[in-house]
């Protein structure tokens, strides 16, 4: 059975990721890395996807309680089941060697089934299981992994392996990890451990007043904390950060809006970084701020990368599998990485002021900035894909000139005090020249310079400090976007007949966000878009890239780190200009 989207809890531990379902099912999982070959993906294909099932083995036995510890990724889920109470904890576990491990513990006494089939290489390799008593090991497509479990294991139909046990108060646990090493004796304390050490306390996070008005204070604290240790787990051990753990969620049901975001985007890596500087983790901004010099090494910059900082694969489709509630196709890879999109540098000059003005930028972004602030400056004028990725041929997007404006003034603020040496008379000069491209007349900026409609993300010329709040050009642009674009709170990106693709799209959660937070700094109420966009998160609080106007269900792939980096951003004092 395939869920809804936001039905999903995450498990992440900075090397990998996966998906629980509300059955106790791990729906997704890639091994070893977040952007291997799945070997659990019964939410792209819940017929060869294979199952990871640990729940009552009583089918009558309800969910009480379904949540995260509080400030973690680690999901407790309480049944009520014939004989008692079973608690099941979930977590991808942060010390060596790499696992997910599943506890649980009983009131009463309660009878539980684990169902295991692995899918291994994306369900095109076949799984070879071998049983040896309480360890069911599986080869398959390059993987050898092994299911340790309290009781002996036995076949079933259909090569689904089982194992039946009775837990009573003592603990007990079911370890997936590489076959070949001997599991540690499990325990949780090591991840919450990471996360205690690592996601500030509730206290210590301060929304702001639309945020505190619109979700009350308790809310606000709770869902900054989950977006941080959301941000944390998807930031990968000494790399990037992913856009998204999953690929081929559609942006809308049954459309073919199905993208691979288990890579790093250089322009969602910054957006992350900004969001964590906001948090006070000043460290792992830091750390991203690092894996974008290193990407910077080269020009023209990179849209996207792997989280090692490599290329990414060509994109291709896995013709094999049905796709998550008949979406076609599923993919692999990510023809993006072949665009060009000029406001990257942009971003990316942002986040290198933020961590500068924090004495926090590495070496590393400290060259990229200058490399990045001269290539802007010879580029600008060029034609590109813009943020919204449009498929077809390049264009003169308003946003990639906003944006290349923010980052010339950046490098210009950031020469002037002395942090980077470069020609920042040069830099001035042409941010200016941007700017006087793009003033003029009052009326709201257009999404290309030969006009095609509102673009929401320009509320960021407001974001950036191109205008003012009370400049007649933004509100003209704010205007234009919510006349236009909304869809009951939530905003759409563009309009339509904008994008090669006839297919529909979901509006975007992100530049919902910007909208709300473009409306206070412009002295108007943001309240409605923040409330729908704030709204729009699954059962355990996570938010998709996108979301189904209709009842803001999440949709796309899940959970969108840059959904959770625009809430933070737009729910605290933002530390942007």
């Amino acid at each position: 059975m395939q869920h809804p989207v936001g039905d999903h809890a995450l498990l992440a531990d900075g090397r990998t990721a996966a998906l629980v379902d509300p059955n106790g099912n791990v729906a997704w999982l890639c091994w070893p890395r977040i952007d291997s070959a799945p070997c659990l993906l019964s939410i792209l294909d819940d017929l060869a996807g294979g199952v990871f099932t640990v729940a009552p083995a009583d089918r009558s036995a309800e969910i009480v309680t379904r949540e995260y510890l509080p400030g973690t990724l680690i999901l407790r889920t309480v049944w009520r089941a014939p004989g008692g109470e079973l608690t099941v904890d979930d977590a991808l576990a942060w010390d060596a060697p790499q696992r997910l491990l599943r506890r649980l513990r009983a009131r009463g006494s309660v009878e539980v089934l684990v169902r295991v089939a692995l899918a291994p290489d994306a369900a095109r390799a076949a799984a070879q299981p071998h049983i040896d008593g309480s360890t069911l090991s599986v080869r398959g497509g390059g993987l050898h992994i092994a299911v340790h479990a309290p009781a002996t294991w036995t076949a079933a139909a259909g090569g689904t392996m089982e194992c039946r046990f009775t837990v009573t108060g003592a603990e007990c646990s079911v370890v997936l990890g590489d076959a070949g090493v001997s599991p540690p004796l499990p325990s949780l304390n090591p991840t919450l451990a990471r996360f205690s050490a690592t996601v500030p306390a509730a206290s210590a996070l301060q929304p702001n007043e639309i945020a505190s008005r619109v979700l009350g204070e308790t809310t606000a604290r709770s869902l900054l904390r989950q977006s941080a240790a959301v941000i944390l787990g998807l930031r990968q051990r000494g790399g990037g950060i992913v856009a998204a753990p999953t690929t081929s969620i559609p942006q809308w049901p049954g459309t073919g809006r199905t993208w691979d975001y288990r890579y790093s985007w250089l322009r969602d890596t910054a957006l992350a970084g900004m969001a964590l500087l906001g948090a006070g983790l000043i460290e792992d901004a830091a750390g991203l701020g690092d894996f974008l010099g290193a990407a910077t090494t080269s020009l023209p910059p990179a849209v996207l990368l792997r989280v090692d900082g490599s290329a990414p694969p060509a994109e291709r489709i896995l013709g094999h599998l049905r796709g998550y509630r008949g979406a076609i196709p599923v993919r692999l890879g990510n023809a993006a990485s072949d665009q060009l999109q000029l406001d990257v540098s942009g971003e990316v000059l942002d986040f290198a002021a933020a961590l500068a003005a924090r004495d926090a930028l590495p070496d590393s972004l400290r060259g990229g900035a200058v490399r990045l602030a001269d290539w802007t400056a010879d580029h600008w004028m060029e034609p590109d894909h813009g943020i919204w990725e449009i498929r077809g041929r390049p264009r003169r997007y308003t946003h990639s000139r906003v944006m290349a404006w923010s980052g010339l003034m950046q490098a210009t603020r950031l020469s002037e005090g002395g942090v980077i040496a470069g020609d920042r008379e040069r830099w001035r000069d042409t941010a200016q020249a941007i700017r006087s491209s793009l003033v003029g007349g009052g009326g709201p900026l257009q999404l290309r310079d030969a006009g095609g409609g509102p673009d929401a993300a320009l509320a960021q010329a407001v974001l950036v400090g191109l205008f003012d709040g009370d400049d007649p050009t933004i509100h003209a642009t704010l205007d234009s976007i919510v006349t236009n674009l909304d869809r009951g709170g939530l905003i759409d990106r563009h309009g339509p007949g904008v994008d090669i693709s006839a297919d529909l799209c979901a509006p975007f959660l992100f530049p919902t966000f910007w909208v709300a937070q473009a409306l206070q700094r412009s002295g108007r109420d943001g309240s409605r878009y923040f409330s729908a966009a704030a709204g729009s998160r699954g059962a355990v609080n996570l938010f998709g890239e996108v979301a189904d106007p209709a009842d803001q269900s999440p949709l796309g792939n899940y959970p969108h780190v840059q959904s959770h980096a625009a809430f933070m951003l737009a729910a605290m004092d933002s530390v942007r200009r």
